[in-house]
């Protein structure tokens, strides 16, 4: 009985033979239950349970591994190794499919930890624990994502506890996961078990895996997780370790947005020393030597340095290296160059600089696609980076058209690679997502801005995208009437926004005043008369100042009621309204109606924090009388001064002031026409 099932899985192995998997299965199956069709009385070794379920799985047969399993686990089989590869098994059939599985994570976990815990007393089956920590580390992939690394930290340190007491030879795998583990902590806001964890991880990889110390060096500098003193009896054992620690500390002072002031002399003695390091003939040292120069060159890139990039670039040139890898790289790095050496030109957006730019984008593009064909994941990803810096520029309402092709296939070349550049990823699909909104093609938008809605773990973009998917959704609702005022406003403003040159300025007027009254309806079409001189009451005396008086006096009256209702209102969907009333400012602004404009900005204004703050003085002040619910009126607690503005809220609040300020000098003109 065991040599047929043998057999059948010993075909099944080698051919990928589904039918003989399945007859080994069947014969396991009913020898189990006692009702073989060769021998019922015939012995049945439990370890072909595992075999089969083993042999399952590699050939995505989840169902029959599954009940191999669970009929191994049932019977009293001897304990051996493959109670720990059973263990395996059941682990790989529990895998989450998402990160957002947490409890599916978790009992994943346990089956790889009972596995290892049976594993480690034994010596024989030590590498059960080898073969549990990388499917562990396939597995959790998944959560090495912004705001899911806290959930890896206490199983990856047990699993790096257990290698350490089995003493593995593969010492490059346990450094290698000693620096995953590194990097949670960090991710995880836990600096201080980061720098606990260093002061043993350290010295192994120091000692044990030599060419893997400077990239533990890099991170310990930049996050300065040990004490600078310890750090800096680093970096005087060799040059490469000396600039690898200047670089990242030049990175830590530019993320606090503190770079000293001899920053160029730092540069310049960074390149020289690198360059006059000639301990080339040995290729570990090489090879960091080039790793060193396209660190330094994309830091003098981020820091617009240009000369020394430039030089950074020209002797990478000079080493003459034969990895396709770099070489690809080294045409990104000269394309960020080229883009950058563009300078003044670009920020004015002049034509010949936008087109060079362009220019510079299809080549980056070009050298992509190459890379993609090498297959090289780091290559990929640092090119498909540069290519998003040089695109950033031209992401104006005006270009951004130009950018579909390239932005698509960063898009598509970083889920092929499911890769881990959450953040980068997000940022893409939310302007492709901006790019298909301006061609009215709505569902393409709506795809990307769902995916750009599963990728913002950390919720940096939440309220941004929430508000952009929502308008892009309510544009599909062609003969439904939503029920939220924001809505409404939203859906009014789209069909603004569709307005053609041949509608009257009565009919595009008509639609922004509905969007006003669906935000505003108590006092949007009062604050708006403010400018209608037909509203002006001057009773019976008439006289040239009279009239000048009452209509300044009805201005007042009126503007000042939207103050009101802010203050009735609250601080309900502020978010959404401050995106709203700007979007309709704008809107109004575009198509000439001034007055729709004026009031919109009026409105959107009144979330301002400077108001708020201008508001308390005057209540710390000597009191002045002021008409009943003016802004003067309001208390601090009203203006809820302790709300933070997020910056994408502030620079629509910007926007809005400089709409505010022209449309406020064309009624100046106008006036004095009159």
């Amino acid at each position: 009985m065991d040599l047929i099932i043998t057999q059948e899985l010993a075909r099944a192995r080698n051919q990928q033979d589904a039918t003989a998997l399945r007859r080994a299965y069947e014969l396991i199956k009913s020898a189990n239950l006692g009702k073989s069709e060769l021998d019922p009385t015939e012995s049945f070794s439990p370890d072909l349970f595992v075999l089969c379920a083993e042999q399952a799985l590699k050939m995505k047969e989840p169902e029959i591994s599954e009940d191999c399993i669970q009929m191994y686990f049932k019977v009293k089989a001897p304990i051996t190794q493959f109670l720990g590869r059973a263990h395996l098994c059941r682990a790989q059939l529990c895998a989450p499919q998402s990160e957002e599985n947490v409890e599916e994570f978790e009992n994943c976990v346990t089956q790889y930890m009972k596995a290892i815990n049976f594993a480690k007393g034994e010596p024989r089956y030590y590498f059960l624990v080898f073969n549990a920590s990388v499917l562990y580390w396939n597995m959790v992939r998944p959560f090495l994502k912004p705001g899911y690394h806290h959930l890896v930290i206490p199983s990856l340190s047990q699993i790096i506890t257990v290698l350490n007491q089995t003493e593995g030879e593969d010492k490059e795998w346990r450094a290698e996961l000693m620096l995953e583990l590194l990097e949670c902590y960090l991710q995880a806001g836990r600096k201080e078990d980061a720098t606990k964890f260093c002061l043993t991880a350290a010295p192994f990889v120091r000692t044990q895996v030599p060419h893997k110390y400077r990239q533990m060096f890099s991170t310990m500098v930049r996050y300065e997780v040990l004490d600078d003193l310890m750090l800096r009896e680093d970096k005087q054992q060799s040059i490469i370790l000396s600039i690898t620690y200047h670089i990242n500390s030049l990175k830590a002072k530019l993320d606090k947005n503190n770079l000293p002031e001899n920053l160029e002399q730092i540069l310049r003695k960074m390149y020289r020393d690198l360059s006059q390091y000639h301990d080339q003939h040995v290729p570990t040292i090489r090879e960091e030597k080039i790793l060193l120069l396209f660190e330094l060159g994309r830091l003098c890139l981020t820091l617009k340095n240009e000369p020394i990039a430039s030089d950074c670039l020209q002797y990478l040139k000079k080493m003459e290296t034969e990895d396709t890898g770099k070489l690809l790289e080294m045409e990104g790095l000269e394309c960020e160059l080229d883009a950058l050496r563009l300078g003044s030109k670009l920020k004015m957006y002049l034509r010949g600089a936008v087109e060079e730019q362009l220019l510079i984008i299809k080549r980056m593009d070009n050298i992509l696609q190459r890379a993609i064909r090498l297959g090289n994941p780091t290559t990929i990803h640092v090119l498909c980076t540069a290519q998003w810096n040089i695109c950033l520029p031209l992401l104006q309402h005006n270009l951004r058209h130009h950018l579909r092709k390239p932005l698509t296939n960063i898009a598509e070349i970083l889920e092929k690679v499911d890769s881990l550049m959450i953040l980068l990823r997000c940022q893409v699909h939310m302007e492709m997502a901006y790019i298909e909104q301006d061609d009215d093609r709505v569902e393409p938008a709506i795809e990307h801005m769902q995916k750009a809605m599963r990728l913002d773990s950390l919720g940096i973009y939440r309220d941004k995208i929430k508000i952009t998917y929502r308008r892009l959704q309510l544009g599909t609702m062609l003969y439904q009437s939503p029920d939220r005022p924001e809505d409404k406003a939203t859906m009014a403003i789209e069909q603004a926004k569709k307005a053609t040159p041949k509608d009257s300025a009565r009919k595009k007027r008509a639609i922004l005043v509905n969007a006003g009254l669906a935000l505003a309806p108590d006092t949007f079409q009062i604050v708006l008369d403010s400018e209608n001189e037909s509203k002006v009451s001057i009773g019976k005396i008439k006289g040239r100042f009279t009239y000048l008086c009452a209509k300044a006096r009805h201005h007042i009256l009126s503007v000042d009621k939207a103050a009101g209702h802010l203050r009735r209102l609250g601080y309900e969907n502020d978010k959404d309204r401050i995106v709203i009333w700007a979007e309709l400012a704008k809107v109004a602004w575009q198509q000439d109606v001034w007055d729709v404009c004026r009031t919109a900005s009026r409105f959107c204004l009144l979330y301002d924090n400077v108001k708020a703050k201008r508001s308390t003085k005057l209540k710390r002040g000597r009191k002045k009388k002021v008409i009943e619910g003016s802004m003067s009126d309001w208390a601090p607690s009203d203006m809820a001064m302790h709300k933070q503005m997020p910056p994408d809220l502030l620079r629509k609040i910007a926007k809005v002031l400089f709409i505010s300020a022209e449309v406020g000098f064309v009624a100046f003109e106008v006036a004095e026409q009159v």
